[in-house]
């Protein structure tokens, strides 16, 4: 199995893009619903948390069977993700006066491994109507935008980190160093998968599974590829 790492989906519209740029890493990936995560292996090197439409203010609002703060890999929140953080470890999340939508530059508070490489004032791109209000006490801002003072932030004593902006849409110009900082130098991610990979471990389960049957196979990645394996196998 390769090394891999679990996109927690929490109903964002940007899910599969999220799971396309790790892939355009060379890293494996999988998306599982918020509410039917599976069990972690020595596979997984980190987990990403998607952002969601719901707000952390809503009774009902998405809450994930994981304790993220007790795992052993590191953890990167968008959006809502990072303002579930806050909200789950003391902090106060609540609605903003206004829907904060569009382009922003931020601002770097600290060096930090997240945004190596990512320029001062770089352009993000921000997607929420709820804001964070109050910090959690062991955590430390990383970066601010003109309209939110926290626009990322890390727990200081885990490999926990946050963005309330979206890396993973073209509009964030420095979003795929921000994800690579995340599961390369953080995560320890090597990038050595491949969608042949992929195919080739598949034909080789579905033959072991089914043996002499003939199968089609439609393997579809969303909007990021798509590829069809045909198995035939004579008996």
């Amino acid at each position: 199995m390769h090394e891999q790492i679990l996109i927690v989906d929490f109903g964002s519209q940007f899910t599969q893009l999220i799971a396309r740029r790790i892939r355009e890493l060379n890293i494996y990936c999988e998306i599982h619903p918020f509410n039917k995560l599976p069990k972690l292996d020595k596979n997984l090197k980190g987990i990403i948390m998607s952002g969601s439409p719901a707000s952390c203010t809503q009774p009902d609002a998405p809450v994930a069977d994981l304790d993220f703060m007790q795992l052993d890999v590191p953890v990167l929140g968008l959006c809502y993700g990072a303002q579930f953080l806050v909200a789950r470890n003391g902090g106060v999340v609540e609605k903003s006066n206004h829907r904060e939508y569009g382009r922003a530059n931020l601002t770097i508070l600290q060096e930090n491994k997240l945004l190596e490489g990512i320029s001062d004032g770089s352009q993000v791109w921000m997607s929420h109507g709820d804001t964070i209000l109050t910090m959690p006490t062991n955590t430390s801002i990383l970066a601010k935008t003109d309209s939110i003072p926290v626009a990322a932030y890390k727990f200081t004593d885990r490999e926990v980190y946050a963005v309330q902006f979206h890396p993973e849409v073209s509009h964030s110009k420095d979003g795929l160093q921000l994800l690579q900082n995340f599961t390369k130098n953080i995560c320890g991610c090597t990038g050595d998968w491949t969608p042949a990979h992929f195919v080739s471990e598949s034909v080789a389960y579905y033959k072991e599974t089914i043996g002499n049957d003939k199968v089609i196979m439609g393997l579809s990645g969303g909007v990021d590829s798509s590829v069809a394996a045909y198995i035939l196998n004579e008996a």
